[in-house]
């Protein structure tokens, strides 16, 4: 059996490290396009050409903000016209998607700087494709991770921190994804079997998230860099891709695939639905009862979704639940990267379970809340 792990080729993580950029560009090319996210272009312009002065020529694309093929391609045919060597994407998953999309079409060197921490998406070499209607189309395997992934944590530091708590949902599945195909030897995302640094890797991540995960979303919230929120990003960026790329991706996700399938869920960020994506994991692998508290007590603490309603899924009848778990069924998911193979009803029976379970987890706290709070203004704002 073969085994194999892929990393991106330089990783640059700290507070004001976007200055760095364009000493690193330099050596990869004259002229870079950059995608950037709509949302954020106004604060990210000045700061990416003030890096890139006297190193590299700077042009942009038009980018709405959803990562379609028709995005992709259009970014790819704008670095054609400019014969940029370097495709640059700039803000959340859906900007550095794009980038990595438009190098697949238009073979360039990639270049992340990621302005969240949302996700796992800035070291892999896989973008998500998008439809119009923002479900999952599909996903792209480029050849290779990004040449550099930079990642300034005053900028991450400086954003909502919902989008930290994402991020660290998204980095908690890994392990317990990366533990299931250490057990099947399934391929990862090389297409052969994952390597010992891979599966430790995927560990660490686990380690540092449960150790530093509550506090990092504390000092998030008061933008501050703390060595915590510089292991957490590192955990939940460069550990989180190394371990579910490297090692492999499993149930978790497989929910993921479902639940975006509902529309009420669009709005919801991909470690949001990650999250409970989790939780029905435990049920369904009969983690122990221990463990399941443990995970339910760090989901609330680091403010993700604990049931149904906080991703506005309020119709919880079989026939409505089934199109998540039909979705998640289809027979190329990762949903079957389990060591036991499941039915549909074993799936549908663990998310019914996760939710009513994190349903008295959320009627339990309120108890023993001393304030006048309800689920929109305290462990839940982060859904406002």
């Amino acid at each position: 059996m073969i085994r194999s792990a892929i990393f991106p080729h330089r990783y640059i993580q700290g507070a004001g490290a976007i200055n760095e950029l364009g000493a690193h560009l330099k050596p990869l090319g004259k002229t870079a396009l950059a995608v950037i996210d709509p949302g954020i272009a106004d604060m990210m312009k000045p700061k990416i050409e003030e890096a890139v002065k006297g190193h590299i020529n700077l042009v942009y694309v038009d980018f709405a903000g959803e990562s379609t093929e028709a995005a992709m391609q259009a970014a790819a045919a704008e670095a054609k016209n400019n014969n940029c060597e370097i495709i640059i994407g700039v803000g959340g998953g859906k900007a550095i998607d794009t980038a990595k999309g438009a190098a697949y079409f238009y073979p360039a060197k990639v270049v992340v700087v990621p302005t969240i921490c949302a996700s796992d998406a800035p070291c892999s070499k896989n973008a998500v494709v998008y439809n119009e209607d923002h479900t999952v189309n599909r996903d792209i395997h480029g050849l290779f991770n990004p040449d550099i992934v930079l990642v300034d944590t005053a900028i991450i530091a400086g954003a909502p921190t919902r989008y930290l708590s994402s991020g660290i949902a998204d980095a908690l599945a890994t392990w317990l994804e990366a533990e299931s195909c250490m057990v099947t030897r399934h391929t990862n995302f090389t297409g052969y079997s994952g390597t010992r640094t891979a599966y430790k890797v995927a560990e660490l991540c686990y380690d540092v998230l449960m150790e530093s995960g509550a506090v990092a979303v504390d000092h998030c919230d008061l933008g501050i860099v703390t060595p915590q929120l510089e292991d957490v990003v590192e955990a939940c960026t460069l550990m989180s891709t190394v371990g579910f790329e490297s090692g492999g991706r499993g149930v978790a996700h497989g929910y993921h695939q479902g639940l975006a399938e509902l529309p009420e869920t669009h709005h919801f960020l991909h470690g949001e639905k990650v999250a409970l994506g989790i939780l029905a994991s435990l049920f369904l692998t009969q983690k122990p009862t221990e463990f399941i508290d443990t995970i339910y007590e760090f989901h609330a603490a680091t403010r993700l979704p604990l049931c149904l309603e906080d991703l506005n899924i309020v119709d919880t009848s079989r026939e409505h639940l089934m199109i998540a778990i039909n979705r998640m069924n289809l027979a190329y998911e990762c949903t079957h990267w389990e060591p036991i193979k499941y039915s549909p009803e074993d799936h549908l029976a663990a998310l019914i379970a996760a939710d009513q379970y994190g349903r008295q987890v959320k009627a339990s706290m309120h108890q023993h809340c001393d304030c006048d709070c309800d689920d929109h203004n305290h462990d839940h704002h982060h859904h406002q």
